[in-house]
């Protein structure tokens, strides 16, 4: 099996955008709405907030090499990760350890299907991360995640007056 686009993509494009300043989080390359959309979701190395002119920025620098590796019609899109990171690959996994995640299940662990926790370990060899769920730890195998993302409490932020404008800027 080949090598994916977004591989090939991410690999290619991530020296000239860390040179840039900033970190990919991932590259999709998804179908909406019948049009081909190549998606970089990238962080910024100094934990600033991503703004609209650095998506622009970004897009601008490296819109020509994006154009050597596809051969039809698409649409470039670069943008920040918001506040509720997913977690699409091993990298990211391992970078959110510590924090807490929710993750949806292809199958059924302990009779859910959903589980929020703390992410508190990744397993590369074995393609399994740990989640503390309610004190208890199950090991879950990334095959069995259907989709995952960190979390972000607003409420508790609000209650405790511990709003970061910083991170509501990433939206």
């Amino acid at each position: 099996m080949g090598v994916k686009l977004e591989e090939t993509l991410e690999e290619k494009l991530k020296d000239k955008i860390s040179k840039l300043g900033f970190d990919i989080e991932y590259v999709e390359n998804v179908n909406e709405a019948s049009q081909n959309i190549i998606r970089f979701v990238l962080d910024k190395k100094d934990s600033t907030a991503i703004n609209i002119d650095d998506c622009e920025f970004v897009s601008r620098s490296i819109e020509d090499d994006v154009d050597k590796y596809i051969n039809k019609e698409y649409v470039l899109e670069v943008s920040s990760p918001g506040l509720e990171r997913q977690l699409k690959n091993i990298k990211l996994y391992k970078k959110y350890q510590g924090k807490e995640v929710y993750i949806k299940l292809f199958k059924k662990i302990d009779n859910k299907k959903e589980i929020i926790g703390i992410l508190e370990g990744v397993n590369e060899k074995d393609n399994t991360i740990l989640v503390n769920f309610n004190g208890n730890k199950i090991e879950i195998s990334l095959e069995n995640v259907s989709s995952a993302h960190t979390t972000y409490d607003f409420d508790e932020a609000l209650k405790n007056n511990k709003v970061n404008l910083n991170e509501l800027k990433k939206f």
